[in-house]
């Protein structure tokens, strides 16, 4: 049986996408891999498969004494190439710059042979490794480029669009070893879906990060608060601003609840169910969430939610829908109005659409390559 090495040097537990990946791996056993990731410091649960050996240590930028911030980075080199050593694998997945360097020296030192394949989260434009808080992922990105790029077998984005700006970065990766992988949820979760009904208030889903700069948190609590009588919100967010934290705990809890804690992954069908509209709200502010599709698109519409998506999101527009349910709907969050609340019940008369966006099928040419 092949064996495959997954490189993951950010926390597994922060990224739905690897972890879906990881399950569908412990369910069909298409290979034996084991993965090397780092410790959350934000209470989400541990991710375990009594299938796949898990190996961790600290996450550099999370240790805050310099000596042992030191340390953690040699051990986030040192170890995996351990692991992968005397695991001896035929390929190696390796997740974003971040875990680029011990790929690098396996390959490049050690087995030669081993195939190189690569995810990528998010899409970094060039220029953003020149900033200073990229220090280190600049060094990694620069064993990539010059290395990894031109051994790889398989490079990915999450979408087109990401991919087309990645290739124009770099010109000389052939188009072959170009693909899209998307992140689509479990396609379990349909079964979570149900018939939406009419009721006293619309009530609007938020999951995610949030900030003032960087999504409109803002605007979409003053809509809420201006049509209460019509209207909550829920907001389920442990990645937050301090600044966004106090705002929210300071608004009505009968029509904007927060949910400091977050909410788990697999805990979403079962909370989505009882809510009506799930909310995009990032703005746009760099060309990675400029052409970015959401984790969370996805995931509302797998719980047959109306999902409603800022119009700045180019990569969000090949999923519009106001023809069916549950439908998607770009809207200018600056200028929300009532009109959306009819709007909303209007779509409840609409033919339900089955969504096909579910991982189990979208992972299939990944495994099937690495197998």
């Amino acid at each position: 049986m092949k064996k495959v090495f997954i490189l993951h040097l950010l926390p597994l537990e922060y990224y739905p996408p690897v972890t879906n990946l990881l399950d569908i791996i412990h369910q069909r056993k298409p290979f034996t891999v084991k993965v090397y990731s780092t410790h959350n410091t934000k209470h989400r649960p541990v991710y375990n498969r009594a299938s796949i050996p898990v190996y961790r240590s600290d996450y550099p930028a999370y240790v805050a004494n310099p000596l042992l911030k030191i340390w953690a980075y040699l051990q986030l080199v040192i170890k995996p190439l351990w692991y992968m050593w005397r695991f001896r694998p035929d390929a190696i997945l390796y997740y974003e710059p971040h875990s680029a360097a011990p790929a690098y020296l396996y390959k490049r030192y050690f087995r030669s042979r081993v195939k190189v394949f690569i995810h990528n989260h998010e899409y970094y434009a060039p220029e953003e490794f020149n900033e200073a808080a990229m220090g280190s992922i600049r060094f990694f990105h620069h064993l990539e480029r010059t290395y990894l790029y031109k051994k790889a077998v398989w490079i990915s984005q999450t979408n087109r669009q990401r991919l087309a700006l990645f290739h124009k970065d770099y010109p000389f990766i052939p188009s072959q070893v170009l693909h899209t992988l998307a992140n689509y949820p479990p396609e379990s979760w349909q079964k979570h879906r149900k018939s939406r009904l009419a009721s006293p208030r619309v009530r609007l889903l938020y999951i995610g990060a949030l900030s003032f700069e960087n999504t409109h948190i803002k605007s979409v609590v003053d809509f809420v608060l201006q049509h209460q009588d019509q209207m909550s919100l829920d907001i389920y967010a442990y990645n937050v601003s301090q600044e966004v934290q106090q705002f929210l705990e300071g608004q009505d809890e009968e029509v904007i609840r927060y949910f400091k804690a977050g909410v788990n992954y697999i805990d979403i069908p079962n909370i989505a169910q009882s809510f009506d509209i799930g909310l995009v709200l990032y703005n746009g502010h760099n060309l990675n969430y400029i052409y970015n599709a959401p984790n969370k698109l996805f995931e509302y519409l797998a719980c047959g939610l109306n999902v409603w998506v800022p119009e700045e999101l180019a990569g969000c527009r090949p999923y519009l829908n106001s023809q069916n349910r549950p439908q998607v709907l770009s809207l200018n969050y600056n200028e929300l109005d009532s009109s959306l609340i009819s709007t909303h019940l209007a779509s409840l008369e609409l033919p339900l659409m089955n969504t096909t966006y579910y991982c189990n099928q979208e992972l299939q040419p990944l495994i099937q390559a690495l197998s």
